[in-house]
């Protein structure tokens, strides 16, 4: 029989392996991030021919998983105030500089755009395209309230991440964090394999009626023209996010749920009278939208049941060891 101190040894080196995992504390959003950059490298690796300096895109990626690892082995158990809000928050700020580098891969596999096809099949559905039939209805108040709700979209995800964090729901913060980062992923892999260019440019010619405003018609058109992505229309991103806040927020945030009720519609509607998106765009956002929530539900159920496993593998081991 083993003296008490040798048990407690043994106990304490159990508990050393068992928690050997746990000392790289991995996200699960830090899991999707390193999958879509692998993913996204090895499509450039595939189609990189005709794709200037398509190495430094390589540089970049393995870059930011360099980075995501090192966020990860430096911040599993942070302390600080500051700390703890990078480690949950740096996704989000990584959103931004992973949409710019598509920016200049929507042609690395397909070297036009496929509008034809998302035109040819809306006429023929709904007998005209929506963005010419809703040029009809525009009119200078009706123009801000849609474009104000369509730049709502660069708020909303910051302001339910923000009520969520600082309310201490960090468990259902990261749950958000992850839907988003499955919602953009999946766009911007969409905007590789279906460059689509949207009907402000496709169906220029057919667009009679500028779209006028006074102040958020010219501020959302400024911004898209400037930091908008060339290509970047299926599926919509915009939607397909904004999708996974709307869920989010009635979920765990009635009161901005409520808020929400009327101007997440309105930012879809926006999207296409604003000349942005096809409908198709919008719906194939939502889809994406509800597959990501979808998906990170699964996620997150199979993690749970791997931590209880893992717990129950700790308390019986220690109970071999106490045994003895």
């Amino acid at each position: 029989m083993p003296s008490p101190a040798r048990r407690g040894q043994k106990i304490k080196y159990v508990n050393e392996k068992l928690n050997m995992k746990k000392r790289l504390h991995f996200f699960p959003v830090d899991w999707a991030t390193v999958i879509y950059l692998l993913a996204l490298s090895s499509i450039i690796l595939l189609f990189h021919p005709g794709q200037p300096s398509w190495y430094y895109y390589l540089i970049f990626n393995f870059s930011m998983i360099f980075l995501v690892l090192a966020i990860v082995y430096c911040l599993s158990s942070p302390e600080k105030k500051l700390a703890i809000f990078f480690r949950h928050w740096y996704p989000v700020f990584l959103f931004t500089f992973l949409y710019e580098e598509i920016r200049y891969l929507v042609h690395l596999i397909f070297p036009g755009f496929f509008d034809s096809w998302i035109n040819r099949l809306e006429l023929a559905i709904l007998g005209d395209y929506p963005t010419v039939f809703l040029e009809k209805l525009s009119f200078p108040v009706l123009n801000e309230y849609f474009l104000m709700a369509y730049f709502s979209y660069y708020f909303i995800l910051p302001i339910l991440g923000i009520a969520l964090y600082f309310r201490g729901k960090l468990k259902e913060f990261d749950s958000l964090v992850l839907a988003t980062a499955i919602a953009f992923y999946l766009s911007y892999l969409g905007f590789i394999f279906f460059p689509v260019e949207g009907p402000r440019y496709a169906l220029a010619s057919l667009h009679q009626i500028p779209i006028k405003g006074f102040i958020f018609t010219p501020l959302a058109q400024w911004v898209v023209k400037v930091a908008g992505l060339h290509g970047g229309c299926m599926p919509s991103s915009h939607v397909a996010v904004t999708m996974v806040v709307f869920v989010f927020a009635y979920k765990y945030t009635r009161r901005l749920f409520y808020f929400l009720g009327t101007l997440i519609p309105s930012l879809f509607i926006g999207t296409i009278w604003g000349r942005f998106h096809y409908l198709s765009d919008v719906i194939a956002g939502i889809l994406v939208g509800v597959f990501s929530l979808y998906l990170t539900r699964r996620i997150e159920k199979d993690r749970k049941r791997k931590e209880q496993y893992s717990i129950q593998e700790k308390d019986f081991s220690l109970d071999l060891v106490r045994s003895e």
